[in-house]
C-alpha cells in the first residue's frame, strides 16, 4: 500500500505542496524528482532489495527525500537524526549495519532526475527504541507492518490532515506517523525546526502554515498550549502519560479541536490503542485497540496481537501495567519495572508528575526512578513548597508526597522526547544530604549524552519568548 499511495500522490498532486520547513518548500513534483535521484544514487552504488541505508540527516525536507529514495530503491532506511548527541548517533549507525550514509550534503548534491520506479523490498525502516535501559534497540519494520498501521489510523480518523505539523525527530517513530499519513493522501507535512522541541518556531509554523493536525508528547503540547492554534482540528498526544490537566487545558484553550491519547510500542509499528480524550476523566485512558489489532492481559501486563507487531512472534508483551474498565477502555498504569514502593504503598511516579502538574504553577514536573522524595518541577511562577505539599495531601497518600521539591528551567529528556529519568536521578540527592540545585543544561555536565533538554520558555501568540526568573531550589 505505502509506495502505491506515494506514487499515486507524486503522480497526480505534482504541482502541491508536498514539505515545507524552515528553508524551502517542495512540492510533489519536486519531491518526486529528488527521490528518483537517491533511488538512483542507491542503485549505482549497489544497494539492492532490504539492504539497509542510513538516513544522516536533521528534521528536514531533505530527511523525507532521503526516506523516500530509499523506499524507491526497494531498501530500507534507518533514521539518525543529526541534531542527536555524537555518541549517540556513532551507536546508532553502527548498530544500523548498513554500508551507504545519505547525508544533507549528499542530497543537495544530487540533481533532480525523471521518475524511477518503485521496487520492491521486504522492509520499510529500522527505528530505535529510547534507550532508557542504555542500550538503544533496533527495530525493523515491514512494509506490510507500515502498510497496516497506515491504513488502520486512515480508517480511525476519517479524513486525512491536510497540513500536518511534524513535531517528532526522525528516529523517532511517531514521526512515521505524521508522514505516511500526510504524504500517502496528498497533505502538506510542516516542519517547524531541525529540533522537534524547538517551541517557538512551532509557533511560528503554526501561524504561518495553520496546521490542521498535530502529534505531540504531553510534555511539548503542554508548552505549546501557551500560544494555541487555532487552526487545529486534531492534536494526538502519545509517547508518555498523558496527564488529565493537560486534557482540561486544551478544551479551555482548543475547544474546537478534537484530543486524542494514543498507545503504542514501537515493535508494534507506532500505535495500538487509541482514545479521544474528554473532560473528567483520571486517568487518561489509552483507550481500545485500533482497527485490526486485538489485545490481552496477562497478569497485568498488556500484551498486543497485531498485523503491526514485528518482533518476537504474533503477540508482542509490552511490558506495561493496565486495567481494563467497565467501560471497556484500557489505562495505563506504568511500566512493570517502575512502579515504586513508598512507606509499604505501591505508586507510578507518573501519578506524582500528573498531580504535581494539576497546579496551575507547574508547567511540568519530573520524578526520578529511584525515589528519593524529591520531584523535579519547571514553574511558570513562584510557587512555596508548603503550597506544593498541600495540593498533593489533597490528591496522593502521605507517604507519596515529595519532601524536596527541586525547581529546575529544563526536564532533561530523552532524545525522542519523553523524560529522562536516569537524568533526573544524576542532579537529585547526594547521599543522604540535601538536593543539590540543578545546573543550567549548557554548565551541567553530569547529564548522560543521549539526553537533550525540553525548553520551558514561556511563548507568547507571536512567537516571541522570555525567560522566567527561575528562583533557587524552593
Amino acid at each position: 500500500m505505502i509506495p502505491d499511495a506515494l506514487a499515486a500522490q507524486l503522480r497526480t498532486r505534482r504541482q502541491a505542496p508536498a514539505v515545507v520547513d524552515p528553508e524551502q518548500a517542495l512540492t510533489y513534483a519536486d519531491l518526486d524528482g529528488l527521490s528518483s535521484a537517491v533511488a538512483l544514487h542507491l542503485e549505482q552504488w549497489g544497494v539492492t532489495a532490504g539492504d539497509p541505508v542510513i538516513v544522516h540527516t536533521r528534521l528536514s525536507r531533505w530527511a523525507v527525500v532521503a526516506m523516500l529514495g530509499v523506499l524507491r530503491a526497494g531498501a530500507r532506511y534507518v533514521p539518525v537524526d543529526a541534531a542527536f548527541p555524537a555518541a549517540r548517533r556513532e551507536l546508532m549507525i553502527s548498530a544500523g549495519g548498513a554500508s551507504v550514509i545519505l547525508t544533507e550534503e549528499l542530497l543537495t548534491s544530487l540533481p533532480p532526475v525523471g521518475c524511477s520506479p518503485w521496487r520492491d523490498g521486504p522492509d520499510a525502516y529500522t527505528m530505535f527504541t529510547s534507550g532508557s535501559t542504555g542500550v538503544p534497540k533496533p527495530v525493523t519494520v515491514s512494509r506490510a507492518a507500515l502498510s497496516y498501521s497506515t491504513k488502520a489510523r486512515l480508517e480511525y480518523y476519517g479524513p486525512p490532515p491536510q497540513r500536518f505539523l511534524l513535531c517528532s525527530s526522525i528516529s523517532f517513530d511517531s514521526s512515521v506517523a505524521g508522514i505516511y499519513w500526510t504524504l500517502c493522501t496528498g497533505g502538506t507535512l510542516i516542519i517547524p525546526s531541525a529540533r522537534p522541541f524547538d517551541v517557538r518556531a512551532l509557533v511560528r509554523a503554526g501561524a504561518a502554515h495553520r496546521p490542521t493536525h498535530t502529534l505531540m508528547v504531553p510534555s511539548l503540547y503542554r508548552l505549546a498550549l501557551r500560544a494555541p492554534m487555532p487552526s487545529l482540528s486534531t492534536v494526538i498526544v502519545a509517547g508518555e502519560s498523558c496527564p488529565p490537566g493537560l486534557v482540561d487545558l486544551h478544551y479551555e484553550r482548543m475547544p474546537h479541536a478534537a484530543l486524542y491519547n494514543e498507545y503504542g510500542p514501537t515493535e508494534c509499528t507506532v500505535w495500538s490503542t487509541v482514545h479521544r480524550c474528554v473532560q473528567g476523566e483520571d486517568p487518561v485512558p489509552i483507550g481500545r485497540p485500533i482497527p485490526g489489532t486485538t489485545v490481552s492481559i496477562d497478569d497485568g501486563e498488556l500484551c498486543i496481537s497485531s498485523p503491526g507487531v514485528v518482533s518476537g512472534g504474533p503477540v508482542y508483551r509490552t511490558g506495561d501495567r493496565v486495567s481494563l474498565g467497565a467501560d471497556g477502555l484500557l489505562r495505563y498504569h506504568g511500566r512493570v519495572d517502575e512502579q515504586l514502593k513508598v512507606g509499604g504503598m505501591r505508586i507510578e511516579p507518573a501519578e506524582i508528575e500528573h498531580a504535581l502538574m494539576s497546579h496551575p504553577a507547574v508547567l511540568l514536573a519530573g520524578v526520578a526512578v529511584p525515589y528519593q522524595g524529591v520531584a523535579f518541577v519547571v514553574c511558570a511562577e513562584p510557587v512555596e513548597p508548603a503550597t506544593l505539599r498541600a495540593h498533593l495531601l489533597d490528591r496522593l497518600p502521605a507517604v507519596a508526597v515529595p519532601t524536596v521539591f527541586e525547581r529546575v528551567p529544563r526536564l532533561p529528556t530523552l532524545p525522542n522526547g519523553k523524560l529522562d529519568r536516569s537524568a533526573l536521578s544524576r542532579i537529585g540527592p547526594a547521599g543522604d544530604g540535601p538536593p543539590r540545585r540543578a545546573a543550567a543544561p549548557a554548565q551541567n555536565h553530569d547529564r548522560p549524552v543521549t539526553s537533550t533538554l525540553c525548553d520551558a520558555r514561556e511563548v507568547s501568540a507571536d512567537g516571541s519568548t522570555h525567560r522566567p526568573d527561575w528562583p533557587h531550589r524552593t
